[in-house]
């Protein structure tokens, strides 16, 4: 009992480290609400996925993701380089085996290693649920300005790219939800800020 008490008081941190996204309250998001989300979507889209997924697998993938954040923490994205994401990685490797020294449960460790590698349809899966959540957050943020407060609007950029879009293509429900994500936050730009959302896509006025 004590190594599974022990690791539920790490597990608490991420309830406590905090995101740079926004919530409806303007409060911070924590990590483990937006794991808590990831698993939602899941959960709300599985009738329409197109593929076949060992869904029991998939949510427990959206739930461990970032369990190393509760030791190493969250790095903004606009804060990430290819320096800074090898070393991320390191640290979190090392996070885990932390953790797993004491909770000594293997299964805990291959879900995050399936979902780093990024090989599995499930951990796949997954990682465009992992983007999907920051869509929904720049739809329910009760203020977008702070979105574009980082790198030169470095998120709004990347959120209207085509690129950014491509990653939901593998499902039909995952890039209509999207789409549909989207369209609305460019209604709220325009609405709420006077910001045409063509201005942050490359070659459009």
């Amino acid at each position: 009992m004590k190594d599974i008490v022990d690791f539920l008081k790490i597990a608490e941190r991420l309830e406590c480290e905090y995101r740079i996204t926004r919530m409806s309250d303007d409060t911070f998001q924590s990590v483990a609400s937006h794991s808590w989300n990831m698993a939602m979507m899941a959960i709300v889209m599985e009738q329409y996925f197109v593929k076949k997924y060992d869904m029991a697998k998939v949510l427990k993938l959206c739930v461990l993701h970032d369990l190393p954040e509760a030791i190493v923490h969250d790095i903004p994205l606009h804060h990430q380089n290819d320096v800074c994401r090898m070393k991320k990685s390191m640290q979190e490797a090392c996070a885990i085996n932390k953790i797993m020294d004491v909770l000594k449960n293997p299964d805990v460790a291959d879900c995050f290693n399936e979902y780093e590698k990024r090989v599995s349809l499930e951990s796949k899966l997954v990682k465009a649920l992992d983007r999907l959540d920051t869509t929904v957050q720049h739809l329910c943020a009760k203020d977008l300005k702070y979105v574009g407060e980082y790198n030169d609007n470095f998120y709004w950029k990347l959120f209207f790219s085509d690129e950014f879009a491509a990653h939901f293509d593998f499902e039909p429900i995952l890039k209509k939800v999207f789409n549909e994500i989207r369209q609305r936050v460019s209604d709220r730009l325009k609405n709420e800020l006077g910001i045409d959302s063509n201005s942050f896509i490359e070659g459009k006025e």
